[in-house]
């Protein structure tokens, strides 16, 4: 791997780290259910662009498939998050 690339990789894993830093905060504080739904999916988009950026600097390509995993197990729990949340306000829609 080049200097430059390894560079790269180590400022993209501080920022990362930051933006991990920030999300978490924003999960644990978030005033409603809504924001914190989205801190999680942001966390599950973070943790791909984490192991893609592993296997930009390991070089083991089996970690995009990882990837890739994550990506798709994050989607579908950002969907069934929002599903509970309209639901959730519908229910309280038609009580109130």
């Amino acid at each position: 791997m080049t200097a430059f690339l390894s560079l790269a990789v180590a400022l993209s894993a501080c920022m990362l780290g930051a933006a991990v830093a920030l999300t978490a905060a924003r999960m644990l504080r978030g005033p409603g259910i809504a924001d914190r739904a989205v801190a999680m999916d942001l966390l599950g988009l973070l943790a791909v662009a984490g192991t893609g950026m592993m296997a930009l600097g390991t070089g083991h390509v089996a970690l995009l498939d990882i990837a890739l995993g994550l990506g798709l197990v994050g989607f579908v729990g950002a969907v069934g998050v929002a599903s509970f949340i309209e639901r959730t306000a519908r229910e309280e829609r038609a009580d109130g």
